[in-house]
């Protein structure tokens, strides 16, 4: 008897449990506001800062942006773990593009390069950009067409990138870049940081494709069942090649983002970003089974990581913790969500 009561007692936790999880959002802003409110007395009010708070958003952009469009890919029962590789491949195309007279003259002695530069930012992001989108395309085809297990193609991408990377930069850090690239990560307009008004704007943006559009619903439908979908009529090969593109694309802005904050590109630059863009994802209640996932869920989930890093380093933690930290963050999210779609 005290058996079956047991059993009862736990399957009705579990009820409420799934109850309270099944509202991802609200659990998140309850969560994000919980970790706002201990590191702001673990830290003396620093954390909640008004010039902290503007840090916080300009350092969460990078991760952010890239965890929209790694939202996309996991919509469809992808992942892309290329997006570190990209945003490090890209940032040294672009800065190599847009290095100052005086670093393109170490290039030139060393024989790196011998790049003739230095060009305006009207050439260099939009090359930055185009080359995420066109190295997304390729996993999408590779995915799409020729059928890759999502995770191979794109290991293999980031494998790719990051040897573009290496190449461009020649194992350097490349600094000197032009000054207008500060507008991107460190600029302000009326108080508000740049790099929040493009994480904005692009959330805007994807707040209003995916409420709005067909383009939605096919990406949804691809991930639930995508038999289903192309019985449907919806181009499954085609939809699954965009979201790549997108995630090309954001993983390029986020590089982009990073590099005008730092005024410098190396290969350490994105450690660890391709794991806080499926960790800020999956947070946020996209599941890595597909066809489930919102925008305010993965913006709340890229917050609340930014937020534990960025108390973390105020207490002046180990910064091997952070890695630590995150490794525990992304084991968590993904058995919650994978103990939600049981």
């Amino acid at each position: 008897m005290a058996e079956v009561t047991e059993r009862r007692e736990r399957g009705t936790a579990r009820d409420i449990a799934r109850r309270v999880l099944r509202y991802e959002n609200a659990t998140l802003g309850i969560i994000l506001a919980s970790v706002m409110g201990a590191l702001a007395v673990a830290t003396g009010g620093k954390s909640i800062a008004v010039r902290n708070m503007k840090m916080i958003v300009v350092q969460g952009a990078t991760m952010g942006v890239g965890a929209i469009g790694q939202m996309f890919v996991i919509l469809t029962a992808g992942i892309d773990l290329s997006v570190a590789g990209m945003a490090f491949g890209t940032s040294a195309l672009g800065s190599s593009m847009m290095c100052t007279e005086l670093w393109r003259n170490i290039l030139v002695t060393q024989n790196i390069l011998g790049y003739t530069g230095p060009a305006s930012i009207w050439v260099g992001v939009p090359a930055m950009l185009a080359m995420g989108v066109g190295l997304g395309a390729i996993s999408g085809l590779v995915v799409s067409r020729i059928g890759v297990p999502p995770f191979i193609a794109t290991l293999g991408m980031w494998q790719v990138a990051h040897g573009i990377g290496f190449f461009i930069t020649g194992g350097f850090t490349i600094p000197h870049l032009i000054d207008p690239l500060r507008f991107f990560g460190q600029r302000f307009i009326y108080g508000f940081p740049v790099a929040g008004i493009i994480w904005i704007v692009v959330g805007a943006i994807v707040y209003f494709v995916l409420r709005y559009t067909t383009y939605a619903r096919s990406i949804y439908a691809t991930g639930s069942n995508p038999v289903s979908a192309w019985l449907s009529g919806v181009n499954v090969k085609n939809t699954q090649l965009s979201v790549y593109m997108i995630s090309g694309f954001t993983a390029a802005l986020g590089g982009l983002i990073r590099t005008g904050r730092v005024m410098s590109v190396s290969y350490t630059s994105f450690d660890f970003l391709e794991l806080q863009t499926i960790a800020s994802a999956v947070i946020g209640g996209a599941s890595l089974f597909g066809g489930k996932g919102t925008l305010i869920g993965v913006v709340l989930g890229a917050l609340v990581i930014t937020v534990i890093l960025n108390g973390m380093t105020i207490l002046r933690a180990d910064p091997f913790l952070e890695s630590l930290v995150l490794g525990v963050i992304v084991i968590a999210a993904v058995a919650v969500d994978y103990w939600r779609g049981r």
